[in-house]
């Protein structure tokens, strides 16, 4: 057999492949190729293609495709005629330096992945290029690369200096100053700021993020009311992409090179959030124009990541919060501040009570397990001990004699409703139980779970608690799945496309003092602290009335990504696995 034909042969091998999952090859030359057995996942890259091109200097590539986790990718060349010669001359030879041979195929259409982004940067972001230079910049890298620390956290390594940063409540305890300042090497950087047009005097705080590849930090502001109104961040080593979101449902992303300064003021410091991926590469963006404006692009290209360190400053200050942005201010629509008393009460009144009433109802619409909650109760082996806290219904609850199993409640109502349904088990204990006044014997059990629970507890420092009793109730070795409901609806079905297109609710109930937004059912979440609407119907021969009795309002504090998982590492539970489904953050954690 010829040299040819082998190559027609394995190319036609993998065109049938490649069908499989919907790439259709042809004979007929165009200007779309796809490589068939390189890609992403095989370590290619857009260099190794450019650098073969540069080899051709009569053909012109236009797009290079590599979807993220392929053995295959695509190249779109500006004529038939530029494919044919690249195709010609590459296809079955080896062509890079790890001896791969390149096999190839024409195609008629590409996978459109670029995402055009038209948003500009937000308002009061300033990003100044170069803003030191190799030489500070590995001073910088010698004075802050900590090889050690105590304080880590499972996205990345961080340190603190003047006080330490609260990740749980994103605040600083002003009554305990750290015996390390910030170091006099960071001067320059205020002194260097004027050159700008930005006078400050020195800040007090600092934290500084070792990032690895795959680590990131989940999106969030800068809480408001403990930190001034400019936050800068410095950044060595790695460039990375920080995605920006703003709650009028813009988000664009925005290239922070090494050695550059960021300057968060105004709406880019109160009115939107930031976050890094975890991930280990970051999309290349390049920029096209429409019309007279200059268009970010997302490509499906993409550059690896390095070591990356970050220096956060910030200032200190006391008081509430008195900006023009109060969506995400924790002065106008949060409940951080409440003491406990005030928030006890705000959850009787909105969560406890509501739930007593709606008991009937409510169990009437929960009956099958979540796929992943049913996922992890699968692991429970025989002769554990299985808590179920906040156990609703009990519709979580496995049909097994060989094994104990506790359902806790709260509610009375539901209560009930768990006893009816688990009344065949004989080995189920249906107890009422407060998640913060837990009273069960420590180290009790092998294997919680907490479905939907955590989010009704209207303060950090109550949510902390609530996880911190599922670490105490479980044994070393023990493990927990928690969920709560997420605020980024638009992954679920939760929401309603076409309520998604009408204006969102503006009612506001006065709780405690508190003013809290009331949620508009089946949309995305404008808020953290809210108040959602259950449509109560009465039961009457064990149907639902067709029309419902009255609207009761159900408190909510929808979680960030990541925010579940922090709170899980203050108790000190291992995370091994974070995921979202159906609207909610869940956290599979162990007890070390």
């Amino acid at each position: 057999m010829t040299e040819d034909k082998k190559v027609d042969r394995k190319c036609k091998r993998f065109a049938a492949r490649l069908k499989s999952k919907g790439i259709s090859c042809s004979n007929m030359p165009g200007p779309n190729l796809v490589l068939c057995n390189v890609g992403q996942a095989t370590g290619l890259v857009k260099d190794d293609i450019l650098n073969l091109c540069n080899y051709l200097p009569a053909i012109k590539l236009r797009k290079f495709i590599a979807e993220k986790g392929e053995s295959y990718s695509f190249l779109v060349f500006d004529t038939k005629e530029s494919a044919s010669v690249f195709f010609n001359e590459y296809n079955g030879k080896n062509c890079f330096n790890n001896g791969t041979f390149l096999y190839m195929c024409y195609v008629d259409s590409v996978p459109d992945t670029e995402v055009l982004c038209p948003y500009s940067n937000p308002e009061g972001l300033l990003l100044v290029e170069d803003f030191i230079n190799i030489d500070e910049e590995k001073a910088f890298v010698d004075l802050f690369n900590f090889k050690e620390t105590n304080s880590s956290l499972k996205n990345r390594q961080v340190k603190h200096f003047g006080y330490e940063f609260r990740y749980g409540s994103n605040d600083v305890d002003l009554n305990s100053p750290l015996p390390d300042k910030i170091p006099k090497e960071c001067d320059i950087l205020w002194t260097r700021l004027k050159s700008y047009g930005i006078d400050l005097d020195p800040p007090d705080q600092l934290t500084v993020n070792k990032y690895m590849p795959g680590q990131g930090i989940p999106s969030h502001v800068d809480k408001h009311s403990p930190f001034g109104p400019t936050i800068l961040s410095l950044s060595l080593g790695s460039s990375v992409v920080m995605d920006w979101k703003h709650h009028s449902g813009k988000s664009l992303p925005i290239i922070i090179p090494a050695r550059s300064m960021l300057v968060m003021q105004g709406e880019a410091r109160y009115d939107w959030q930031h976050g890094i991926q975890p991930r280990t590469w970051d999309p290349i963006i390049e920029y096209t124009l429409q019309g007279n404006q200059r268009v970010k692009v997302i490509t499906s290209d993409t550059t690896n990541r390095q070591t990356r360190i970050s220096l956060t400053f910030r200032w200190t200050r006391s008081g509430k919060c008195d900006c023009p942005y109060k969506t995400l201010c924790d002065a106008s629509n949060s409940t951080e501040e409440l003491d406990d008393a005030v928030a006890s009460n705000l959850e009787e009144l909105h969560v406890h009570q509501v739930y007593e009433r709606i008991a009937e109802h409510f169990s009437s619409t929960r009956h099958s397990t979540w796929p992943r909650v049913l996922q992890f109760l699968r692991q429970v082996p025989s002769g554990a001990v299985l808590l179920d806290l906040g156990a609703g219904n009990g519709k979580n609850l496995l049909h097994r004699t060989d094994i104990l199993q506790i359902a806790g409640e709260r509610s009375s109502g539901l209560l009930n409703e768990c006893k009816s349904y688990v009344g065949e088990v004989g080995t189920v204990d249906c107890v009422r139980l407060d998640l913060l006044q837990a009273g069960l014997k420590d180290s009790c059990a092998d294997f919680i779970i907490c479905i939907a629970v955590i989010h009704h507890f209207s303060t950090q420092s109550r949510r902390v608690q609530a996880v911190a009793t599922i670490a105490r109730l479980l044994r070393p070795g023990g493990r927990a799945l928690i969920t709560v409901w997420a605020k980024d609806q638009t992954r679920s079905n939760y929401l309603c496309r076409e309520k998604d297109k009408e204006v969102q609710s503006n009612s506001t109930v006065e709780v405690a003092g508190l003013t809290l937004p009331v949620h508009e059912n089946r949309t995305q979440f404008q808020h953290k602290d809210l108040l959602v609407p259950w449509k109560l119907r009465g039961m009457k021969e064990n149907k639902l009335a067709d029309k419902p009795e009255c609207t009761l309002l159900r408190y909510y504090h929808v979680f960030e990504e990541g925010e579940l998982d922090e709170l899980c590492e203050l108790s000190s539970l291992l995370v091994e696995s974070s995921f979202y489904e159906e609207g909610n953050w869940c956290v599979v954690c162990k007890k070390i």
